[in-house]
């Protein structure tokens, strides 16, 4: 009777390799199977990110530049289960976007971070339990870095964004953020997905919002988001057919990244 096949994984491409004839069989890579995203070999991919240049003439943004038709997707409060199917988005269509983690929710999902940075996507500062910074407190001061201790620790890269929850924020907090090199971020597009009004809402708040150098606010963490998920294809073809490029926050403010 046959030996039953081994399968060795090589670089991604899965080869069976039969064990009665010694004849090997190799599969499609799992990125060109039922169209899936295209996804570059680890030995093709640069190097991740290490960090990201601080702003340090302005410390806190709304929005980038107007002269250009670049636009920046931002999502709040993970990573959670949401944010594996918005990464699967993501890169379907090719569109980096900037996470604002809360430093609780990393342990566990280090995977996604890293899966974040490989793939073009920026990571940011969202405190470590999502509270309100703006009084710029001891406490506060370590919700900020723990979180940073927290995404270092999994992913080896440093932030340069911290966007304060609930955007509230203070002078005193922003001497912080100085001192901590960091770019207080807030956005200047908000269709309050957190509130879920539908996915319709959702998208047409976005689109309607939207300038050049805008900065989009949506959620992948805080509770349910299969909403916002399933604005995304909606928000990313309008705003593609209308001419925008999608850029992470630090591309658009034109900051400098570190390998």
């Amino acid at each position: 009777m046959a030996r039953a096949a081994a399968v060795l994984v090589v670089s991604g491409v899965l080869v069976a390799i039969a064990g009665a004839t010694g004849v090997a069989a190799t599969a499609a890579p799992a990125s060109t199977r039922a169209g899936g995203p295209l996804r570059l070999a680890a030995e093709q991919q640069p190097a991740p990110p290490r960090g990201c240049q601080y702003r340090s003439r302005t410390t806190s943004v709304r929005s980038g530049p107007a002269g250009r038709r670049r636009v920046a997707l931002t999502f709040d409060d993970g990573p959670t289960s949401y944010t594996s199917r918005i990464l699967d988005l993501l890169e379907g269509e090719r569109v980096p976007a900037t996470f604002f983690v809360v430093g609780r929710n990393v342990a566990g999902r280090e995977d996604l971070l890293l899966r974040m940075l490989r793939n073009g996507d920026m990571i940011a500062n969202h405190s470590y339990t999502h509270v309100d910074l703006s009084k710029a407190s001891a406490a506060a001061l370590r919700q900020i870095d723990d979180t940073q201790d927290a995404i270092e620790a999994a992913t080896g890269f440093t932030p340069c964004l911290l966007r304060p929850p609930y955007g509230r924020t203070s002078r005193k907090l922003l001497g912080a953020l100085a001192r901590r090199h960091l770019t207080g971020t807030l956005w200047s597009v908000n269709p309050r997905d957190f509130l879920r009004p539908g996915t319709a809402a959702i998208s047409q708040r976005v689109l309607d919002g939207v300038r050049h150098g805008s900065i989009i606010l949506a959620h992948d963490g805080g509770g349910d988001r299969s909403q916002t998920v399933a604005a995304l294809p909606s928000i990313i073809a309008t705003l593609k057919a209308r001419g925008y490029t999608f850029v992470t926050v630090t591309e658009l403010l034109g900051l400098r990244v570190t390998r």
